[in-house]
């Protein structure tokens, strides 16, 4: 028998192929994994209502007020959702089912590009393969809430990395204009609009707001309702609508809940004191908690107020903010955390001298936020966990690390010795 000599030890198959067949190969296992996944993204039910509610406006009624039909979301996606409304099922599935793969892709692409910038020194292969490998993991499970409930999430993110992206590169009406979309579609990123004012990014903050009002307002312009403005009905029936009555009168109840889904700082409080039966303690306690939050953020956003290398750390830490301050944020909601995986992995790799730190909290953030929540651990401790808020305390160990590494870059000792 011929044994393999010492000293040569026998390499693995994968790594004997050429770099072009080998991307070959992944490419082939991604179209497989994404075919095969198909199925169980048809059984998802959120692109009916979003049909549903573009057939109500095209009605000429305001899809809040539609009968047999919740629907809480920006008038402006209702009517983006009306050419569906004229597509056979089979077309409207593959559709939707397209456009949002797509839209995961570009944001990992996106982040991507940010997170190198952060570290602009040469990328190796192999870095790069950590890169990509471990922000697609650390991000899979908000991936698939995503597909599974046909949200939209992905759409709306992706906006905000191209955003900072543009304002990275100093072309803030573009960052302000793209920032803005991201909140004509989901409103918590409407945090960007004081951020522009506090970078000193004027014309950003006017196109965001120019740009925020329009898409609202263009369902009324483009398809004006039979009674109350689509804006209007939306503002009162939703946005405003916890603060323009008490907990017991407000109509959506989802405002209110406790749902162990939502994992945000209003629930987490609810879960202590019941928003509907001690309405006092539950304002108090929310009061508090958000208002200790927002301070230590704006603290941190201050320290890198005046360094543009960390844009993209900012709005990793203000898209963290959102979800966390929001009275909603389900798992789908948390893809988000993307930017901020993707920008903490590549510290890992381009910081040596935090390394392990970094390792060990983004392991536990992994852990908290996704880990202790799944089909594998089972139906009971995953009830546990999300009655616990493990996934919040995992979100909260993000806005640590984020701070860090703008402590890293900011600190006079290393400022000048870092690239860019």
């Amino acid at each position: 028998m011929i044994r393999p000599s010492v000293g040569h030890p026998r390499k693995s198959r994968l790594l004997l192929l050429s770099p072009a067949l080998q991307r070959r190969l992944l490419w082939l296992a991604a179209i497989v994994a994404v075919v095969a996944y198909y199925p169980r993204f048809l059984k998802g039910d959120g692109l009916q209502v979003f049909v549903a509610a573009a057939e109500c406006m095209l009605r000429g009624e305001t899809p809040l007020h539609c009968k047999t039909l919740i629907f809480a979301y920006p008038p402006f996606f209702a009517l983006l959702s009306i050419p569906m409304t004229v597509m056979p099922v089979w077309l409207r599935d593959v559709f939707w089912y397209a456009l949002l793969l797509g839209t995961i892709f570009a944001s990992l692409g996106l982040c991507e590009i940010l997170a190198r910038s952060l570290f602009p020194a040469a990328w190796s292969e192999r870095d790069l393969a950590l890169l990509r490998v471990f922000t697609f993991l650390l991000t899979l499970k908000f991936i698939l809430a995503v597909l599974e409930n046909q949200a939209y999430d992905s759409i709306a993110f992706v906006f905000i990395p191209l955003g900072l992206l543009a304002l990275q590169q100093r072309r803030s009406v573009l960052g302000g204009a793209s920032l803005a979309a991201a909140a004509a579609l989901k409103v918590t990123p409407l945090i960007f609009l004081p951020y522009l004012l506090l970078k000193g990014r004027l014309a950003g903050a006017l196109a965001f707001a120019v740009v925020v009002v329009l898409l609202t307002v263009l369902p009324d312009i483009l398809l004006p309702p039979k009674e109350s403005w689509h804006t209007v009905t939306w503002l009162r029936g939703v946005m405003f609508a916890p603060f323009l009555a008490d907990a017991k009168s407000v109509s959506f109840q989802f405002w209110v809940t406790d749902s162990p889904m939502n994992q945000s700082f209003h629930a987490a409080v609810s879960r202590i004191f019941s928003e509907i039966d001690q309405p006092q303690q539950f304002a108090l306690a929310v009061r508090t908690v958000s208002g200790l939050y927002m301070a230590i953020v704006a603290a941190i956003l201050l320290r890198s107020r005046a360094d543009d290398r960390l844009v993209a750390v900012d709005g990793a830490l203000l898209v963290v903010s959102g979800l966390l301050l929001s009275p909603v944020s389900s798992q789908s909601h948390f893809i988000g955390l993307m930017l901020a995986y993707a920008l903490l992995v590549a510290a890992l790799i381009k910081v040596s001298s935090m390394r392990t730190f970094i390792a060990a909290m983004v392991l536990a953030s992994f852990v908290l936020a996704t880990a202790t929540s799944n089909d594998a651990v089972g139906r009971a401790f995953t009830s546990w966990a999300l009655s616990h808020d493990l996934p919040m305390w995992g979100t909260l160990l993000l806005v640590v690390l984020l701070g860090l590494v703008i402590w890293f870059f900011t600190a006079k000792k290393v400022a000048s010795a870092m690239p860019g």
